[in-house]
């Protein structure tokens, strides 16, 4: 009687940690989505103009820009949030369109000055995006910084 006893006792503190675990995860899940922009809205654009961090645009919130080139031939690139349904992309779109110029840029050549703007992500998934620019910004620079030692080389 008494194993029979116990055994019901552990399989409720069982019963009830799997319940308790699910729960916790369904939670962080919520909690996750709900830092996330949706992915069907447009709300990022990218501009040919230089951002500072002190620049207030309430229309645009830069994250992350970039300068590519060299004296009068700078070419400038900013990715910003706009306003839900504004913009041109989604954040995946942003994220692949930016590496994209930002690896065109860097095989033409020139100097590639890299500005992010963290302070101005509000998604987690924002956070993501400008670390991986940045990541791709700095792989780039050394991938030219080779070029331009195997042409002083040769």
């Amino acid at each position: 009687m008494f194993t029979i006893l116990a055994g019901a006792v552990l399989f409720l503190l069982l019963a009830a940690g799997i319940i308790a675990y699910q729960n916790s995860r369904i939670l962080a899940e919520q909690k996750t989505e709900a830092s996330r922009p949706h992915t069907g809205k447009r709300m990022y654009s990218v501009y040919n103009q230089s951002f500072t961090p002190e620049t207030e645009l309430p229309a645009a919130v830069p994250l992350f820009q970039f300068t590519a080139g060299e004296g009068g031939a700078e070419a400038v690139r900013a990715l910003c949030r706009v306003a839900a349904g504004t913009g041109e992309m989604a954040l995946s779109e942003a994220q692949h369109y930016m590496l994209g110029i930002l690896r065109q840029a860097a095989l033409q050549g020139g100097l590639l000055k890299v500005a992010a703007f963290a302070d101005n992500a509000v998604y987690t998934g924002e956070k993501e995006l400008i670390q991986a620019l940045e990541a791709a910004a700095r792989e780039e620079a050394e991938h030219a910084d080779h070029r331009q030692q195997d042409r002083s080389d040769g």
